[in-house]
C-alpha cells in the first residue's frame, strides 16, 4: 500500500502570493469561495474589492470577487486539508514555518504625503534616526529630558553611542493620521510620524526650530548643537535633541575648589566664551531674552557652552508665569515690561521694545554672579522695589570683589550691563574685548568684532517665540477643554480644580493640566503596558516585591514594576511543542504560577522555572496560591488543593 508522506525531496505546497511554504502554524492554507488557497498572512492584507464593498476582496489569481469578513479574519475561512496532508514532518514543518515567518513582509509604510515631502526636502538631516533612542528618563515638570544616544550616529552627527543629550518636548499634537480607509492596510513611517508632527506646528514655530539647528551647527564650537527632533514609538511627543555636557558653569562658584587669583582668571575666561557664544547667536539674528547659570555648561576641558534646549526650558518656564526669582532667570525690564502687556503679546508686536541689548543686561547679571560668588544677590529685583537701590548694592559689592584683581577694571563696563535704559548699555563686544586685555596682557587693535548685525525688525528672540510659548498655549487649550467638560459640576468640585502646573507630558499622563488627584474632578493618572502579542487573560500583583504579573494568550508571563512600569522579564518555556496559552496566574513571595489551556501548571521562582506538570484533565482556567497551599479548578469540574513548599 503506498504511503501518502511526501518523498523528501519533493518541494511543498507554497502560498502564489508570497511564495512561502504552507505549514500548520503561521502559514495555514486558506479556502477563499473562488476554490483557490492562499496563506491567511497574505489574504488579511488584501485590501477590499472597491470602497462600497468593505466586506469583501479580489482573488488575486482569478480576480473574482468574493465576499470576506474582516472582522473574523482568514480564521473564517475553511483550511485547505489536502495541501496540509502533504506537508513534511513536525519537525521539518517547524523549521520552515520559523522561516516563512523571518521572510514575511513588513507592514508596508504609507506614501509621503506631498506637504511632507516638500517638508523632508528640508528638515533631511534633522531627524534624527529611530535606533537613536535618547530618551531614558520621563521628564519632571519644566524640565528637560536627560539620556544618551543608543547607537553611533553617521553623517551629517557624526556621533559615538552613549553621547549625553538633553530632549525637551516641543510638540504634543499626533500629526495627520492615515485616512479611514488606509488606516487598515498602512501604518505610518517613523519618518512620516515625525514629519507630521513637525507640520502640525504652525510656521512660525517649525522655522524657529530650523533657524536653531541651523545655528547650532554653525556655532558647534560655542553652543551646544542642537541635532534634531525625535519621536519615539508613541506618537507624542516630539523632542528637540541636543547636546549636553554633565559640568554646569554653577562649579565656579565653590570658593572651596578655587580659590583667589586663579578663580577671578578662570571665570575671566569663561566669561569671554560667554559673550562668544552670545555674539555668534546675534550674527544668526537670534536673541534669547533671558539667561540663567544652567543655561552654560563646561566640557571636560572647561570650555563654555551654551545649552539651547537650557535657554528653551527657561524660557518656557518664564512664558508660564513661573517667578524669575525662583527658577534663577535673568529678563531685562524692558522684555519684563512686554511680558506683561497683554495686548502686544497677543499681536505679537514687539518692534522697537526688544532688541540685542536685553542678552546685555542678562550677561551682566551673570558675570555680578560669578564674579562675587553670591548667587542671591542679582535674583533680589522686582518690579515693585527701586532699580537704583538694587543696581547700586550690585555694583557696591562687585567692587568689593574685585578690588586687587587683574580684573578689577571690569567692575565699571559690567555696572553698565545694568543700565535700565537699553541704550545705556555696552556693545558685547565691548565687554568681551574688555575681558581679553585684561587677561592677555595686551590690546590688539587687529581684532575687529563690530560686524554688521541683521536689522533689529529681522530677529527672533527665543523668550517671545512659538517655541516658548507652545507649552503656556497648551496648557491653556487643555484647562479651557476640562471647564467646559465639568460645567455640570458641584462648586466644590470647581474650587479644587488648579490651575496648570507647568508639566510636560509624561508617559504616565498625557495632561498638562496638573489635575492628578481623583477628588479633582474625577481625573486619573493612567498608563498603557504594550508587549503582548495575544489578549491579556491574567494578572497577579506581588505585594512585597511591587511587580505586575500579566500572563496571555500568546503563552508568555510579563513582569512590570508597579512604580514606573517599566518592564522586567519574559517567563515563557524555550521546549519546543511547550508553548501553550496561560489561563490563570497567582503569585506568592518569589513564586509564580500559572495555568494553561493544555491541563498544565508551571511553578516559576525567581523567574525561572522549577517545575512543569500535568494536575488536571482539560484546561485550567484558575489558580491560587495562599501560604503553602496551591488551588486548582478547570474544565473537568475539579478543584485541587495540594501544598507546595517554598523552600522546594
Amino acid at each position: 500500500m503506498a504511503s501518502s508522506t511526501p518523498a523528501a525531496d519533493t518541494d511543498p505546497p507554497e502560498c502564489p502570493v508570497c511564495l512561502c511554504p504552507f505549514d500548520a502554524a503561521s502559514a495555514v492554507p486558506r479556502v477563499l469561495p473562488c476554490g483557490h488557497s492562499l496563506c491567511g498572512v497574505c489574504i488579511a492584507a488584501l485590501p477590499p474589492a472597491s470602497a462600497s464593498a468593505a466586506a469583501s476582496l479580489r482573488c488575486p489569481l482569478c480576480s473574482q470577487c468574493v465576499p470576506f469578513s474582516r472582522a473574523l479574519g482568514p480564521s473564517s475561512l475553511p483550511k485547505n486539508l489536502a495541501l496540509l496532508a502533504l506537508l513534511p514532518s513536525a519537525a521539518s514543518s517547524t523549521s520552515r514555518g520559523s522561516a516563512a515567518a523571518a521572510a514575511a513582509p513588513p507592514p508596508l509604510p504609507l506614501p509621503l504625503r506631498a506637504a511632507h515631502s516638500r517638508l523632508l526636502s528640508r528638515f533631511r538631516h534633522a531627524v534624527l534616526p529611530e535606533v537613536a533612542s535618547p530618551l531614558r528618563t520621563a521628564p519632571a515638570p519644566n524640565r528637560l529630558a536627560l539620556g544618551s544616544l543608543d547607537s553611533d550616529l553617521g553623517a551629517p552627527w557624526f556621533c559615538s553611542r552613549g553621547r549625553p543629550v538633553s530632549l525637551l518636548p516641543i510638540g504634543t499634537k499626533n500629526g495627520v493620521r492615515p485616512l479611514e480607509h488606509e488606516d487598515a492596510f498602512y501604518r505610518l513611517s517613523y519618518t512620516a510620524r515625525v514629519l507630521a508632527a513637525v507640520s502640525s506646528l504652525n510656521d512660525a514655530a517649525w522655522e524657529e526650530l530650523a533657524g536653531l539647528i541651523t545655528a547650532s551647527s554653525r556655532l558647534a564650537r560655542w553652543v551646544c548643537r542642537v541635532y534634531g527632533v525625535w519621536m519615539g514609538p508613541e506618537a507624542a511627543p516630539l523632542w528637540m535633541v541636543s547636546e549636553r555636557h554633565q559640568s554646569g558653569v554653577s562649579l565656579l562658584l565653590e570658593e572651596e575648589r578655587i580659590d583667589g587669583e586663579n578663580r577671578v582668571s578662570q571665570i575671566g575666561a569663561v566669561a569671554m566664551e560667554m559673550c562668544e557664544a552670545i555674539m555668534g547667536l546675534h550674527g544668526e539674528g537670534l536673541v534669547l531674552g533671558c539667561l540663567g547659570l544652567d543655561c552654560f555648561s563646561l566640557d571636560r576641558f572647561g570650555h563654555c557652552f551654551l545649552d539651547l534646549n537650557q535657554v528653551l526650558a527657561l524660557c518656557q518656564r518664564v512664558r508660564s508665569g513661573a517667578s524669575s526669582s525662583e527658577i534663577g532667570a535673568f529678563v531685562a525690564p524692558e522684555v519684563v515690561a512686554v511680558l506683561g502687556d497683554t495686548s502686544r503679546m497677543k499681536d505679537c508686536d514687539f518692534d522697537g521694545l526688544v532688541g540685542y541689548h536685553a542678552d546685555v543686561w542678562s550677561l551682566g547679571c551673570l558675570l555680578v554672579m560669578l564674579l562675587t560668588g553670591d548667587d542671591k544677590l542679582v535674583i533680589g529685583w522686582s518690579t515693585d522695589a527701586s532699580y537704583g537701590d538694587w543696581e547700586k548694592k550690585l555694583v557696591t559689592r562687585l567692587d568689593a570683589s574685585l578690588v586687587g584683581t587683574e580684573l578689577e577694571p571690569l567692575s565699571a563696563i559690567t555696572a553698565s550691563c545694568l543700565s535700565y535704559d537699553p541704550k545705556g548699555r555696552p556693545e558685547i563686544a565691548d565687554v568681551w574685548k574688555c575681558i581679553r586685555a585684561l587677561l592677555m596682557k595686551c590690546s590688539n587693535t587687529a581684532l575687529d568684532l563690530d560686524d554688521v548685525l541683521p536689522d533689529e525688525k529681522s530677529f527672533q528672540c527665543l523668550l517671545l517665540g512659538k517655541l516658548s510659548s507652545m507649552f503656556v498655549e497648551s496648557c491653556a487649550a487643555n484647562s479651557d477643554g476640562k471647564m467646559q467638560s465639568s460645567s455640570g459640576s458641584d462648586e466644590s468640585r470647581s474650587n479644587q480644580d488648579g490651575p496648570c502646573n507647568g508639566g510636560f507630558p509624561s508617559n504616565e499622563a498625557n495632561d498638562c493640566s496638573g489635575i492628578d488627584d481623583p477628588q479633582s474632578g474625577e481625573v486619573f493618572k493612567s498608563s498603557t503596558l504594550l508587549g503582548h502579542r495575544d489578549c491579556v487573560t491574567g494578572l497577579a500583583i506581588g505585594v512585597a516585591s511591587g511587580i505586575l504579573y500579566s500572563g496571555s494568550w500568546d503563552g508568555t508571563i510579563r513582569s512590570w514594576w508597579l512604580t514606573d512600569h517599566t518592564p522586567l522579564s519574559v517567563l515563557e518555556d524555550d521546549v519546543p511543542g511547550n508553548i501553550a496559552p496561560v489561563l490563570s496566574i497567582s503569585t506568592e513571595a518569589n513564586f509564580v504560577v500559572s495555568s494553561y489551556e493544555n491541563g498544565y501548571l508551571k511553578i516559576w521562582k525567581n523567574d525561572v522555572l522549577v517545575k512543569s506538570e500535568k494536575l488536571q484533565n482539560g484546561a485550567v482556567y484558575a489558580v491560587k496560591l495562599s501560604g503553602k497551599w496551591l488551588y486548582t479548578g478547570g474544565w473537568d469540574k475539579v478543584i485541587n488543593i495540594q501544598v507546595y513548599y517554598k523552600g522546594s
